[in-house]
């Protein structure tokens, strides 16, 4: 695919700028190619300053400078332009390429980048305007090309516009005695160095935290799209958002709690798994009408009781806590009292009656009726419970909420669409997204490390300092299937190191004395969390027996495991 600088939309983007990124960046088979979005060209050779839409270079063909436009209409006559809807209706799109053209040459051959006269060629593209409209009454006018004009058919195959203007531009040029146009010259290396000159590659001067920053900007602007989707059911009392892990289900869950405090209602954001609360927690924030806990906190705040007995078993987690606090708020439902109760990964607690029966308890109702409900799931990361036990999430609620509405989420917003390819073909099916919104250039992936000698931890390093080049040490964890006496790290940490790469995890991993930053979890602990790179340990055959002996659906855990990856994943073992 083309690699595209940057790999997103730039802000501010209009319409057809947006169209041609899109159609540039779902371009296959063209990975040596390289398209700059809104270049701002300070160095111009005849104004202030100037801007180009796009620069497509391409090896052994050019540049092409691009100008995109999305006129109702337009009128050459004369020799002047008028573009009907564009801020500046008469101004020549061709001259402000020319001045960009100019820019450009002189820069590049002021770093001796250009051995002759290399291809710069330009292109005004229409993209509202269809080519069957275009009659060309002065074929013959000196001062363009019929070949220099784009149009909107042209965005479902944009390499064939890009390689024809070239190929075009090349065949005129060839001739002409004055011009010494050779672009064979215009190498790869070529092409890499010219993207350098015209746009410095800051990556290698940005420190991991500073990326971070920058990813995370990137990813609050793709989940706040999906805001539209909260207007879409505003007038719906009861919704249940139900789709595959990094479809922004969370987001949407803490913006609902937002909305809602706006509204002044009593609002609770719950979910049943400890670590999820409290990122739920940092999504919402301090608000003065919401409160933030997982349900097990919540039933034993109504309990009276600080912390669960330490001889706590799975009956008392399921029965015996929740009808205690059920009872509590029957005879005391000022204890609750939630005008709206929101909670995420609902599959985990959509298995027990009981603790559905507490939900409409805190709502002082003991039903639906009169209580704002927004429910996020996703029935396939029911790895809480054997599969024996498993049930459509969706379905248990709509039994008890009639008018529960049913909204199907499924664009993937956390994920580089590599590593999702990479996941998928572990998981040997799709995962189910229909479209992604990161861009297919950002760079990301699934790795598999093969472990050479049952050399575990030397794998893991290697893992480790390879993921430390581009991600601080707080963005990865190390996850497992086992919990942490179990797990290689547990196991690492709990016995003198031996070897080199050993004594250097141990002053990498987070654990209560060291001063390491990356963190280990299980697989089950961290669900419904993600982070910017993810290392899978433990994935042989004891974890398969494992996962049986506790009912477990292998490909489920599996599943949750991969796509805690935001950019990378590597998986050691088999």
């Amino acid at each position: 695919m083309v690699r595209m600088i940057p790999p997103y939309a730039r802000e501010g983007a209009n319409v057809s700028e947006r169209k041609i990124f899109d159609a540039l960046n779902g371009l296959q088979g063209h990975e040596d190619w390289i398209a700059i979005h809104s270049l701002s060209v300070g160095r111009h050779a005849s104004a202030f300053q100037g801007e180009a839409d796009f620069i497509v270079l391409v090896p052994g063909k050019g540049i092409l400078i691009v100008e995109a436009k999305a006129p109702a209409y337009v009128e050459y006559k004369a020799g002047d332009w008028y573009l009907d809807r564009v801020p500046s209706p008469h101004k020549d799109p061709l001259k402000q390429l020319d001045g960009v053209r100019r820019s450009i040459r002189r820069h590049l051959n002021n770093l001796d980048l250009l051995t002759g006269d290399e291809p710069i060629a330009r292109l005004v593209w229409f993209t509202s305007i269809g080519r069957y409209q275009f009659e060309n009454k002065t074929p013959g006018d000196l001062q363009f090309f019929e070949w220099e004009l784009g149009w909107s058919e042209d965005l479902a195959k944009p390499a064939r516009l890009i390689e024809k203007t070239l190929d075009e531009y090349n065949a005129w040029y060839s001739s002409v005695d004055e011009v010494t146009n050779d672009p064979a010259a215009f190498t790869s290396e070529r092409v890499a160095d010219v993207t350098q000159a015209l746009v410095a590659d800051f990556d290698a001067r940005q420190t991991p935290e500073e990326r971070a920053h920058e990813r995370r900007t990137a990813e609050t602007r793709l989940l706040s799209s999906q805001e539209v989707v909260l207007e879409l059911i505003d007038t719906n009392e009861h919704v249940y958002f139900d789709g595959p892990a990094g479809t922004g289900k969370s987001y949407l869950i803490t913006q609902s709690a937002r909305r809602l405090n706006r509204e002044g209602r009593k609002t609770l954001v719950t979910c049943w798994n400890v670590l999820m609360a409290d990122e739920l927690q940092q999504f919402v924030g301090s608000l003065p009408h919401v409160d933030v806990a997982d349900l097990n906190s919540v039933m034993l705040q109504l309990v009276g009781m600080p912390s669960n007995p330490p001889e706590a078993d799975h009956d008392w987690y399921t029965r015996e806590l929740p009808e205690r606090a059920i009872a509590v708020l029957r005879e005391k439902p000022h204890l609750g009292g939630y005008e709206a109760i929101c909670v995420d990964e609902f599959q985990d607690v959509a298995g027990n009656l009981l603790l559905l029966e507490l939900l409409f308890a805190l709502a002082g109702t003991g039903r639906p009726s009169g209580t704002r409900l927004v429910f996020a799931g996703d029935s396939r990361q029911q790895i809480m419970r054997p599969r024996t036990h498993h049930v459509d999430a969706f379905s248990r609620a709509k039994a008890l909420i009639p008018d529960l509405v049913h909204v199907r989420v499924r664009r993937n917003c956390r994920s580089v669409p590599g590593l999702t390819s990479g996941a998928e073909a572990v998981l040997g099916h799709r995962i189910g997204y229909t479209r992604h919104r990161v861009s297919k250039s950002v760079a990301g992936g699934l790795t598999h490390v093969e472990v050479i000698d049952s050399n575990e931890t030397g794998a893991l390093a290697s893992a480790l300092r390879s993921l430390l080049v581009d991600h601080a040490p707080e963005d990865i964890v190390v996850l497992s299937p086992f919990a942490a006496k179990r797990s290689l790290v547990g196991r690492l940490l709990g016995r003198t190191e031996k070897t080199q790469d050993e004594r250097w995890l141990r002053k990498q991993l987070q654990a209560e004395g060291l001063p390491g930053k990356i963190r280990w979890r299980s697989v089950f602990k961290f669900k419904g969390l993600d982070a910017d790179a993810v290392v899978l340990t433990d994935l042989g055959a004891d974890a398969k027996e494992f996962a049986a002996s506790q009912g477990l659906e292998w490909r489920d855990l599996l599943y949750v495991a991969l796509t805690r990856a935001k950019y990378r994943c590597v998986v050691l073992g088999s």
